[in-house]
């Protein structure tokens, strides 16, 4: 009898203390993810923020499928989202009398451009899931000597193959909360960036949403 009650004894010891290390083990995980949360909250905030103030302009698509941006109706109109932003740059440069073009009536040159677009890699019950990546490409403010700079801005983008080989993850996973996109059109002025963070594993999620707003210079 005795030995029965130390065995029961031991083993109500060894539960509480496995429940214990077993809730310790999660709060260490969900605190480990929620630090790599922050850290990719910080990172897309502080780089889109900073580059979309400085862009000129900025024109969104529904996606990054070449038949959702190979043409200029292709671009998402007011009061609408997408997955696929492109901030552009312009520079000053204004006399091209040598191309024969009138100063006036001519684009301004296109000097860099770059894309922030939510790649999908999974759907569920009407929603999607995937990493934010960016890719960027400079152009001389000289069109004489680059004329891809005043080229229409579609024409300039590239395929799927460059895009996916020379982009850069800036968020692990995210999903869409602007109707299910990433980036929302206000009024053709303001990019609002509406999205959740995921990180963890199927076992457990951590989660949580980021917002801002950026409105390019113009």
């Amino acid at each position: 009898m005795e030995i029965l009650i130390s065995m029961g004894i031991m083993l109500t010891v060894i539960g509480m203390s496995l429940g214990f290390f077993l809730e310790t083990g999660r709060m260490n995980f969900v605190s480990a993810e929620k630090n790599d949360i922050n850290r990719d909250v910080r990172n897309v905030i502080d780089r889109m923020a900073s580059e979309g103030k400085q862009s000129n302009s900025f024109v969104i698509y529904t996606s990054t499928a070449k038949e959702d941006r190979d043409d200029s109706t292709d671009r998402v109109r007011t009061n609408e989202s997408g997955d696929c932003l492109l901030l552009i740059f312009k520079s000053g440069y204004a006399d091209m009398d040598d191309l024969g073009v009138d100063p006036l009536h001519s684009p301004r040159p296109i000097t860099r451009l770059v894309l922030y677009y939510r790649s999908t890699t999974m759907k569920e019950n009407g929603k999607s899931w995937g990493p934010v990546r960016r890719w960027e490409k400079d152009f001389s403010d000289d069109p004489i000597t680059d004329p891809d700079s005043i080229r229409n801005i579609e024409d300039l983008l590239p395929s799927m193959a460059t895009l996916n080989a020379e982009s850069t993850n800036v968020v692990q996973l995210s999903e869409g909360l602007a109707d299910g996109r990433l980036f929302y059109n206000f009024k053709n002025r303001t990019v609002m960036i509406n999205g959740k963070i995921i990180h963890g594993n199927q076992a457990k999620w951590v989660t949580d949403t980021y917002n801002f707003s950026i409105s390019p210079r113009g």
